[in-house]
């Protein structure tokens, strides 16, 4: 089983590295082949003819009637004496080149076809009509080399033969001579006798010897197949180099590729973090991240990455109230995206949602690009109650933006007025959603630890393994519990991570700097607001709607009515009325309201809308 997952993790390893670099392969393999062509082409176009020959055993030759040994070999010997200077020397003399004989043998192959007495002479030069000629040269010259070489040894065969003959001859008339001699003896006539058989014996055999070599047959074969232009000559030379360079370059982009994988420690696939041991709790396309808005009355669009992202963190913790901490892995993404689309996400599935922002980002993306309002810093600070910070973008959705940011602010994250804070919103809200900086600082730790979950987010092809790990370790060194992650494709290095531009951001930032001389300071009191209307009159964030926190449903400030999910859906009202509850006893002068409620300023509108939910009395 072990084996099988190495192969397959080999195997997956492999695929992702050649489908990641992709574009390397082609590149390479383009670049590599071209560079192939271009050599061929560079030194010429090359074609080249073939002429088939058709041997016969000769005389004089390896390959003949009595050769002894294997033919096969004598063939194989046959085809070296096409090039051999002989014949090479009467092809310049047949094609009137003026190419030594060394550099036109380099012009011609010959081959043997298996098991046959074929020679096929191939000739190569720059024209097509000189791989003809030199192909149909080369193999008339071979044949007549061939031919000239039996006539060479025939001829010598006679003549030695020719030498014996008139040797024999003259030792047969010595011998005759001798015999009509008066004067010899009987016994030397008997030695002659014998003698002169002997001789005309030998002067027999070589008669015979001569009419053979004289009868022989002298034909050394014959061009079978004329010579003729081989398919695909010419720009072969090209299309093989070419080739040869694309598979070079093939094996050198797979060879970069995973050696680049190898040592690429980037998150190149959404699900690389569950490799690691992290549950993926959504991922955000290209394009599909949460945007700037503009205004307080458009509306917040809200895609279906952040729908699926909102049922993993319903599903993957408690009942409410829940404590959410929403950062990144590094400093190059930011979450404020994600907590927003999370906090918009749950508020539209009946859930009271208070995200409380500790970068800014969230602000200028739920409540709008021109809100610059008071929030945490100056709370903290003790100079503004938490109930005059919350503002509402919508329905269920309140937002305490971070106000003037300070280093001071950071600091206080996990002093007691912070932990306050964040008790009371539970006391009214079933999510609190705190957005945070990066999970490996200091200040993301901290809000980390004063969460009952945190969810990281990552970008693809941004984000490393290193950074994931080094955030992962320092929610364990806090005892914080890690959710999962979210991955958003389509984020470029070196961004704040934002769901909008640059462009967008700059004039933000001197939006700020125009309302950082309006905006009161540490130790002032803050500026007075209208009686008659809960949002600023003038300055930063006017027209921004208020929220009313009440006590969350379920607790003993406020039973539930009935058992359910469904949450109130507050409406800002024109005042920042006082803390009422259902059934208590009205202070005095206080005025009635609908749904039970009270308030001691005659002027308010404390309107509740009624759950849909609540039983009839």
């Amino acid at each position: 089983m072990r084996d099988d997952d190495n192969a397959s993790a080999l195997t997956s390893f492999v695929l992702d590295a050649l489908r990641r670099h992709l574009a390397l392969l082609v590149v390479l393999g383009v670049v590599c082949g071209a560079a192939g062509a271009g050599v061929a082409l560079r030194k010429g176009l090359h074609y080249t003819a073939g002429a088939s020959i058709l041997l016969s055993p000769l005389q004089g030759n390896p390959y003949t009637t009595d050769g002894r040994g294997d033919q096969l070999v004598n063939l194989q010997t046959e085809a070296q004496l096409v090039s051999t200077n002989g014949v090479a020397s009467d092809v310049l003399h047949r094609l009137h080149l003026s190419l030594s004989v060394e550099e036109i043998r380099t012009h011609v192959v010959v081959e043997n076809p298996t098991n046959t007495q074929v020679l096929k002479v191939s000739y190569t030069a720059g024209s097509a009509p000189d791989a003809v000629r030199g192909a149909q040269a080369f193999a008339d010259s071979y044949l007549a080399y061939r031919e000239r070489r039996a006539n060479s040894v025939i001829n010598s065969q006679l003549s030695k033969i020719r030498q014996q003959q008139s040797k024999t001859q003259r030792s047969l008339n010595e011998v005759n001579d001798e015999m009509g001699r008066s004067d010899t003896t009987d016994s030397r006539r008997a030695y002659l006798a014998e003698r002169l058989s002997s001789l005309a014996s030998q002067l027999a055999s070589l008669e015979t010897e001569t009419s053979t070599l004289t009868a022989s047959d002298q034909w050394p074969g014959q061009v079978i197949s004329s010579a003729a232009l081989d398919t695909g000559t010419g720009y072969r030379d090209a299309i093989v180099l070419g080739g040869a360079g694309v598979v070079v370059g093939l094996l050198l982009g797979v060879a970069l590729a995973l050696l680049r994988t190898r040592v690429d420690l980037r998150l190149h696939h959404p699900y690389d973090v569950e490799h690691l041991g992290i549950q993926l709790l959504g991922l955000v396309g290209s394009g599909r991240r949460m945007r700037l808005r503009r205004s307080t009355t458009d509306p917040i669009d809200l895609s279906e990455p952040y729908r699926a992202l909102r049922t993993s963190v319903i599903t993957g913790t408690d009942a409410p109230p829940v404590t959410l901490t929403v950062t990144g892995m590094s400093d190059g993404i930011g979450a404020g995206p994600e907590a927003a689309g999370l906090a918009v996400g749950l508020a539209r599935a009946g859930f009271g949602v208070v995200v409380v922002d500790t970068t800014g980002e969230v602000s200028r993306l739920l409540v709008g690009s021109g809100s610059q309002l008071p929030g945490l810093s100056e709370l903290l600070a003790g100079i503004v109650d938490l109930t005059e910070l919350l503002v509402q973008p919508e329905d269920n959705l309140a937002v305490l933006p971070l106000g003037y940011p300070a280093r001071q602010t950071m600091d206080q994250l996990l002093s007691e007025p912070m932990r306050a804070t964040l008790a009371r919103l539970r006391e009214w809200y079933d999510y609190v959603v705190l957005c945070g900086p990066p999970a490996a600082g200091a200040d993301g730790q901290a809000l980390a630890s004063l969460a009952d979950g945190v969810v990281l987010v990552g970008a693809v092809g941004v984000t490393t393994r290193t950074e994931l790990m080094v955030a992962t370790a320092a929610l364990e060194h806090v005892h914080a519990v890690l959710l999962g992650a979210v991955m958003v494709e389509g984020v470029s290095p070196g961004r704040s991570g934002g769901g909008h531009s640059r462009r967008a951001e700059r004039r933000e930032e001197r939006r700020e700097r125009r309302a950082r001389d309006r905006r009161p300071t540490h130790g002032q009191a803050p500026r007075p607001r209208s009686s008659e209307y809960p949002q600023a009159a003038e300055g930063p964030g006017a027209g921004v709607a208020r929220a009313r926190p009440l006590p969350r449903k379920g607790t003993a400030d406020a039973p539930p009515l009935i058992d359910t999910t469904r949450r109130r859906r507050i409406t800002p009202s024109n005042s920042y009325p006082e803390d009422t509850r259902p059934g208590a006893a009205p202070p005095a002068g206080a005025n009635p309201t609908n749904g039970d409620h009270w308030s001691s300023d005659p002027t308010a509108d404390t309107t509740i809308r009624e759950p849909l939910d609540r039983p009839l009395t």
